[in-house]
């Protein structure tokens, strides 16, 4: 019988596109979610699902139950998100899980009190055998949630940034490179930093998605409190206003710059480039 696999987060870019390809592989796959429904139509067709819910408890042993390898991901906006995500990790060992390919973030290792280091270090100690991936901004950010309704609605990208470069990621990669780790024994005890081949700046994408719409699409940089200002007016909970405004020092003073050859040194390809994904999500901004 082979592995069996859980995966958390399908509902998202990365999750879904791993249980894609998962699913195109034949894998035994079980994907552990809130709103089943949602899922299955999602991923448009039929898939084995488990209700899991972070905030109870009695949620994780039946999903777990026969899993031998888990994709784990933690609820995205929550600064708190490790200590919701233990009680999983312990629930994994008491199910017999295998393998744990964890979903972080570029540059974690360089804060130890960070939830997804803290998160990556309780799995580390746990000894069960683990994988980190730790991707950088995804591409695909462009083209879904705030930043694409502000494209649709102003023509512009008003973001924090100044002119700091990031070497943005396509999800389609980090879930390749999800799908080659949960296939394989030879990642265990890994981290990998997943980037893009390129770094850019927002007025590089805000130009490459122009030329493709052949409509301008302008990057207007915001200072610290006038970005501040906005999400407070918009409601934004001030935990997460503060963790967002943090995030984007960290860009500015170039933490997310560097390009990695982790992908391609796993896929044996390079990743794709930015123009490639604007080229495949071109009908996202029309």
């Amino acid at each position: 019988m082979g592995d069996r696999i859980l995966v958390t987060g399908a509902t998202g870019r990365v999750g879904g596109a791993l249980a894609n390809l998962l699913m195109k592989a034949d894998f035994e796959l079980r994907i552990a979610t809130r709103k089943p429904a949602k899922v299955s139509e999602k991923l448009k067709q039929s898939v084995e699902t488990v209700l899991f819910d972070y905030e109870d408890n009695s949620t994780f042993g039946p999903a777990l139950k026969g899993i031998n390898k888990l994709f784990l991901t933690v609820r995205p906006g929550d600064n708190h998100s490790d200590a919701f995500a233990i009680p999983v990790i312990d629930e994994a060992k008491k199910s017999g899980v295998k393998h744990i390919v964890a979903l972080t973030a570029m540059g974690v290792e360089q804060d130890e009190t960070f939830m997804l280091r803290k998160l990556e270090r309780y799995i580390e100690n746990s000894g069960i055998p683990f994988t980190h991936l730790r991707p950088n901004w995804f591409m695909q950010n462009f083209d879904s949630g705030f930043i694409h309704a502000d494209i649709l609605k102003t023509s512009s990208i008003h973001l924090p940034a100044s002119d700091a470069k990031i070497s943005f990621v396509d999800v389609r990669d980090i879930a390749e490179v999800a799908f080659t780790v949960l296939s394989s024994d030879k990642h265990y005890g890994k981290a990998y930093t997943l980037t893009g081949n390129e770094s850019l700046t927002h007025y590089d994408v805000a130009a490459k998605i122009s030329a493709l719409i052949g409509k301008k699409v302008s990057y207007v940089p915001l200072s610290e409190g006038h970005a501040k200002e906005i999400l407070t007016q918009s409601g934004t909970p001030e935990e997460l206003i503060e963790r967002w405004i943090q995030f984007f020092r960290k860009v500015r003073s170039g933490f997310c710059s560097p390009v990695t050859s982790d992908i391609e040194s796993i896929l044996g390809r390079k990743p794709v480039l930015f123009d490639q994904y604007v080229n495949d999500y071109g009908e996202f901004w029309n």
